[in-house]
């Protein structure tokens, strides 16, 4: 490192310093994105199948972030039918110029789109679809009054860099395609983020794949067209060589605060034994400019652990989870009509679980965000429709399972039942004299346990089976992580889940 690095280090050494902890938005929030408007960060990350679409997070300390809302609610303005899992919409960018907030990102069975809005109370606009060529992780940069527009292509069997100048509201494209990059030499080169800073454009990337390998590459350039040139240190930020908590580091975005200090978000997995189960989650971290490129949290690794002095003593991380009764609840793939209050009512819809890419389903979730969880729900029997009620666990649709009661004309059963792709395990046994049923799944790093009891705190079924079996590893997914929810099979009526809660220790 250089003199001018130690100098900096000294200097920080002298200011009091507070420790926060990665990831800052657990559980399934890859590919984030930040802007700041002046009094406000927000933050958008990726939602693939899953409806509503585009979750965005509002922070006033940057550690602190709580759900705002969905960019897309509505079932018109995307096409989510018959995609397969981890496909959908990928890699958002989010950014904030003459007061107006612009949101661009891949659907990547229809293209490219972008939307904006001066006020985020009042919901984004529609979507405008870019007639350019097809790339994913599109990005947006306001650079001395012109809108570029960059987005990763494969040309020619290799993923190139593509840039354009664009007017953000009508999404017309306004001059030609240029290549400006074809990565630093790692693999997949994508997620391209540009930002003008000094007298350099700098050109943020992804490489080596969104696993393992992942990492954060940069290039400058005096002309935002490049030639861009590599930094000598590159990857700038990866922990595909060192043993942490975090892996698959990468797919970062770079901004000011509001004192002006520059920090990178980016996605990482915490795999427990090499199995990752909770997918590709939000972190945060400090750069320092030295001689002209950015020093990420000092190593250029990510950690659970940052100390820093840049927030004041005031600062609390409390990482509170998202509550289960919240307008965060997602589908798969197409809306569902539900209310809640202290309860949640859905409506009863026949399509199962797993068996179609085109028909809504009655299945409502939250993304997963620690291994060790208990979410608890309670059903009243007679209320129940003829059908399937419960919990499931959901990884994608040949790897989920569901738990709970099952109403026919004849019987009442308990039952579990379990896709592990090729391999399909049933349980029930029948109930009777039971009117009120609580249904208990609790998880750790080795399994979920299954557990249905009465009304006089009797366990009346019990089941488990092995977390691994969700993992990105051992599923189709890789992209996405586990979403934990309630379920409700049924030709006709509604079906109310009793204060369904969804905690962590």
């Amino acid at each position: 490192m250089s003199l001018s690095f130690f100098y900096v280090a000294i200097q920080r050494e002298k200011r009091s310093t507070m420790k926060y902890t990665n990831p800052v938005i657990k559980g399934f929030h890859p590919d984030p994105s930040i802007c700041f408007d002046g009094k406000s960060y927000y933050l958008v990350c990726s939602s693939f199948e899953y409806f509503p679409c585009l979750p965005i997070f509002k922070s006033q300390d940057l550690l602190n972030w709580q759900f705002k809302q969905y960019a897309i609610d509505c079932p018109d303005h995307i096409n989510l039918k018959e995609i397969s899992n981890s496909m959908g919409l990928f890699a958002p960018t989010i950014r904030f110029f003459e007061e107006t907030y612009f949101l661009v990102c891949t659907n990547v069975t229809q293209g490219n789109f972008i939307c904006h809005t001066k006020n985020l109370d009042h919901g984004w606009s529609d979507p405008i679809w870019i007639n350019c060529p097809f790339g994913i992780d599109p990005s947006l940069s306001f650079i001395d009054g012109r809108f570029f527009f960059q987005l990763a292509a494969s040309m020619k069997g290799k993923n190139s860099i593509l840039q354009f100048e664009i007017d953000p509201y009508s999404g017309k494209m306004l001059t030609d395609p240029v290549e400006i990059s074809q990565g630093c030499g790692g693999r997949d080169a994508e997620a391209p983020h540009l930002f003008k800073k000094d007298e350099w454009y700098y050109l943020i990337l992804a490489e080596g794949g969104t696993r393992e390998g992942h990492m954060v590459t940069i290039q400058r350039s005096k002309s935002i067209n490049g030639p861009y040139e590599g930094a000598s240190m590159n990857p700038i930020l990866s922990n595909r060589d060192i043993k942490s908590p975090l892996q698959a580091v990468g797919h970062a975005d770079f901004f000011q605060d509001k004192e002006g200090f520059w920090w990178l978000t980016a996605l990482a997995t915490r795999p427990k034994r090499h199995f990752t189960l909770l997918g590709r989650e939000t972190i945060l971290l400090p750069v320092e400019w030295i001689d002209g490129w950015p020093v990420v949290n000092q190593t250029g690794n990510a950690s659970v652990e940052v100390e820093t002095d840049r927030f004041s003593k005031s600062v609390k991380q409390r990482n509170e989870p998202v509550p289960f009764l919240c307008k965060k609840l997602q589908s798969v793939r197409l809306p569902i009509d539900y209310t809640y209050d202290t309860d949640l009512v859905i409506d009863n819809l026949p399509t199962r679980l797993g068996t179609s890419k085109d028909e809504p389903i009655a299945f409502l979730s939250l993304s997963q965000a620690d291994t060790d969880c208990c979410f608890e729900t309670t059903l009243m029997v007679d209320e129940c429709q003829e059908g399937n009620f419960g919990i499931a666990i959901y990884k994608d649709d040949l790897h989920f399972c569901q738990f709970g009661l099952r109403k026919t004309k004849h019987q009442t059963e308990l039952f579990s039942s379990k896709i592990i792709f090729d391999l399909h395990l049933h349980r029930s046994n029948n109930l009777k004299d039971r009117k009120r049923l609580t249904l208990k799944l609790s998880g750790d790093s080795n399994s979920y346990n299954l557990l249905i009891i009465d009304g006089t705190s009797t366990v009346v079924f019990k089941d488990q089976i092995a977390v691994r079996h969700f993992t990105n590893e051992c599923s189709d997914s890789k992209f996405t992580g586990v979403q934990l929810g309630v379920f409700a099979e049924a030709a006709t009526g509604k079906t109310r889940f009793i204060t369904p809660e969804l905690r962590y220790q």
